[in-house]
């Protein structure tokens, strides 16, 4: 009797397939191996999509989670335009030095550093290496201005919402942590501009400190900054800067001889 409902179940299933699907079922159910091995296979299947989505949404959470000076910039490779500079050849080879330490970053994890004067490039670039990062090797980035963390260090202290913007550090420094690669934008910012440097507040280069020192020889940290090394050190502890401002000239760009486009689109 058993055996008799095996055969009505299974020629009921074949019907539904074929109602729903107008074909015959493709696979014999009656060899329980097979369909053991079929489900299986299925599922690795099913597995590896769930985990491709789940990668891809981990990929932009980090990257939706950035902390801009104002609005998110979008930038490109492609949109580095050499001819917005006086001198072609240096702005085509700023551009290829930064195309090619991004290869570098999703091959081992190394720091870069950019330094020049305002608005000529360095975050456009930054930004560029990020979504290449993103779309050709699959890495999580994200995009932390240190001048705005300076202004949330402020609110946890002198606002309303004091709680919220705790809470709200702590997420930002456990991401910063977590991340592939880590752009930390217009790093010294917040001590000062050239001629008017401060030391940087105690609590943010403690967690900077804590931010480098987990990410060190481990994942990959971009540092722009309009200031030279010797203003930064002027701002921050020495063992905050050994971990994160490479001293490896190849992992630097600098954007000596640039002209700032940003003012010239004013």
């Amino acid at each position: 009797m058993e055996k008799v409902n095996v055969i009505v179940n299974i020629a009921s299933i074949k019907k539904a397939y074929r109602d729903k699907w107008g074909e015959d079922i493709p696979f014999d159910l009656s060899d329980q191996d097979w369909c053991k091995n079929y489900l299986a296979e299925e599922n690795k299947k099913r597995t590896t999509a769930d985990n491709a989505v789940m990668r891809k949404r981990n990929k932009y959470r980090f990257y939706n989670n950035s902390l801009w000076s104002g609005d998110p910039v979008k930038f490109t490779f492609a949109d580095w335009d050499v001819h917005k500079q006086p001198d072609v050849d240096l702005a085509r080879h700023t551009g290829n030095k930064a195309y090619i330490l991004a290869k570098g970053i999703a091959e081992k994890p190394i720091n870069v550093l950019m330094l020049g004067n305002p608005g000529t490039g360095k975050t456009s670039l930054a930004v560029a290496m990020m979504h290449r990062l993103q779309e050709e090797f699959d890495m999580t980035t994200m995009l932390v201005s240190t001048d705005s963390m300076s202004r949330m260090f402020s609110h946890m202290y002198d606002s309303p919402d004091a709680a919220k913007t705790k809470y709200q550090m702590k997420l930002l420094v456990k991401a910063m942590i977590e991340v592939d690669v880590l752009v930390l934008d217009d790093f010294g910012t917040e001590g000062g501009m050239r001629g008017a440097i401060r030391e940087v507040r105690k609590d943010m280069q403690e967690r900077l400190y804590d931010v480098a020192d987990a990410r060190f020889g481990k994942k990959s940290t971009i540092v722009t900054s309009n200031n030279t090394t010797a203003e930064l050190s002027q701002m921050y502890n020495a063992k905050l800067l050994s971990r994160l401002i490479t001293r490896n000239d190849d992992h630097k760009i600098t954007f000596d001889g640039m002209e700032d486009v940003r003012a010239s689109m004013i």
